[in-house]
C-alpha cells in the first residue's frame, strides 16, 4: 500500500502549478504584497521550514544582492539583541502557522515595531492573523508528519518573493518564470523515473553511517534529505558541506559507510575531487544525485536533467524524499507517523 508521505510527495508538481496559477500572472507580475523599502531580511523557521530558510537567503543574497540571515527560532528567542535596519523584513515560515518557538521569535520582533511577514500553509492560523505580509502556501492539507508538499510549496513561495524583489530592481524576470513554469513537469518526469532513487534506497538502508554532502543551495538540501531520513527510518545521518566534510569529519568514513552527494554544475570539479579522494581514502559506497550528466563518480548516479539552479533545487530535494520514504518501507518503519513525533509544535 502506498504511503501517505509518498501521495504527497507525487502531489507536489500539482502544488507548483497550483501557487504559479495563484501567484503569477500571464503579463509576468508576481501579485505578492510587499514594503516598498527592503533593506535587509532574517528568515526565522524551526525544523523543515528553517531548511527551507537556509535554502532561500542564499538567492536573495545572489540574485537581489540584499543582505540575508537565517535562523533558528528556538536559538532566536534566547538572543537579548537583533540586527534591525529601519526597512528590516523579518520572514517567520511555518507549516502550520502555531510553531511555539516561532511565534515567541515573531512577538518579540512585532514589540521593536519591525515588518513582519509569514509564509504558511494555514490561512486561519495565528502567524497569519499576526504578520503585516502574508504568503498562503496552500499545499494543501498535509497529513504526513514528515513535511514534504509543505515545504516544497514554502520554498517556492520564497522564491516569489525573491524574484519579486528583483523585478523591483528593473530586471526583467520573464526567463526566470518560464523555468518555474516548466517545473511542474520537471518534477513529474523526475518521479516518473523512480528505479534508480529506489535502486539508491535499498543501498543506503543497509547502512547505520550516512552522510549527505551539498555546497551552498545543496547544504541545507542535505540537511532536509537528512532530517527526512531520521524521522522516517530513525537513522543518525548527518549532513556537511562538502569542503568542510573534509576537516575531520570525514574520519566517520573509517567506519563502514555510505555517502550521497548532490552535485551541480557550480560545484562538479569541487566535488568530484573530494570523492575521489574519499574513494581512494576511505572506499565508502557512494551516490551521486547530479544535475551534470557527466558526473560518473557514484555507485549509483541519479541524474536529474537540469541546468537551472532553481529547477535543481527542487529535483534533488524531491529525490531524497522519495529516498527517505523508500527506506523507511524497507526498514519496516511507518514514514507516515514516527514514534515520538507531532505534526504541529505548539509548546
Amino acid at each position: 500500500m502506498t504511503s501517505i508521505m509518498k501521495k504527497e510527495i507525487f502531489e507536489e508538481p500539482g502544488v507548483v502549478k497550483h501557487l504559479l496559477d495563484s501567484y503569477v500572472t500571464d503579463e509576468n507580475k508576481i501579485s505578492i504584497d510587499l514594503p516598498e523599502k527592503i533593506d535587509n531580511i532574517v528568515i526565522v523557521a524551526s525544523g523543515s521550514s528553517y531548511n527551507c530558510a537556509a535554502i532561500a537567503a542564499p538567492l536573495f543574497i545572489e540574485y537581489v544582492q540584499i543582505p540575508c540571515e537565517y535562523e533558528y527560532s528556538s536559538e532566536f528567542i534566547l538572543q537579548k539583541k537583533h540586527f534591525i535596519t529601519p526597512d528590516s523584513l523579518y520572514i517567520f515560515v511555518s507549516q502550520s502557522g502555531e510553531t511555539s518557538d516561532t511565534l515567541k521569535a515573531l512577538n518579540i520582533i512585532k514589540e521593536q515595531g519591525v515588518k513582519t511577514m509569514c509564509i504558511t500553509n494555514s490561512k486561519d492560523s495565528t502567524m497569519w492573523k499576526l504578520c503585516d505580509y502574508k504568503i498562503l502556501s496552500d499545499a494543501g492539507e498535509e497529513k504526513s508528519i514528515a513535511s514534504t508538499k509543505a515545504l516544497t510549496a514554502q520554498i517556492f513561495c520564497s522564491i516569489l518573493v525573491m524574484l519579486k524583489l528583483v523585478s523591483q530592481n528593473g530586471v526583467d524576470i520573464s526567463g526566470y518564470l518560464n523555468t518555474m513554469r516548466r517545473l511542474p513537469a520537471y518534477l513529474e518526469r523526475i518521479k516518473i523515473d523512480a528505479q534508480k532513487i529506489e535502486q539508491a534506497a535499498r543501498l543506503t538502508a543497509d547502512f547505520q553511517n550516512i552522510s549527505i554532502l551539498g555546497n551552498k543551495n545543496y547544504y541545507p538540501i542535505a540537511k532536509e534529505g537528512a532530517l527526512k531520513m531520521k524521522e522516517t527510518c530513525y537513522l543518525n545521518v548527518m549532513a556537511y558541506p562538502f569542503g568542510e566534510f573534509m576537516h575531520g569529519h570525514v574520519a566517520v568514513l573509517n567506519q563502514k559507510s555510505i555517502v550521497i552527494a548532490i552535485i551541480d554544475e557550480e560545484n562538479a570539479e569541487f566535488a568530484m575531487r573530494n570523492l575521489k579522494k574519499i574513494k581512494d581514502e576511505y572506499n565508502p559506497k557512494i551516490i551521486c544525485i547530479t544535475s551534470v550528466q557527466d558526473v560518473k563518480s557514484g555507485d549509483i548516479n541519479i541524474y536529474i536533467k537540469t541546468k537551472r539552479k532553481l529547477k535543481a533545487i527542487f529535483g534533488s530535494l524531491l529525490t531524497l524524499q522519495l529516498m527517505a520514504c523508500e527506506m523507511a518501507n524497507l526498514l519496516d518503519k511507518n514514514p507516515d507517523s514516527p514514534k515520538g513525533l507531532h505534526k504541529v509544535v505548539k509548546d
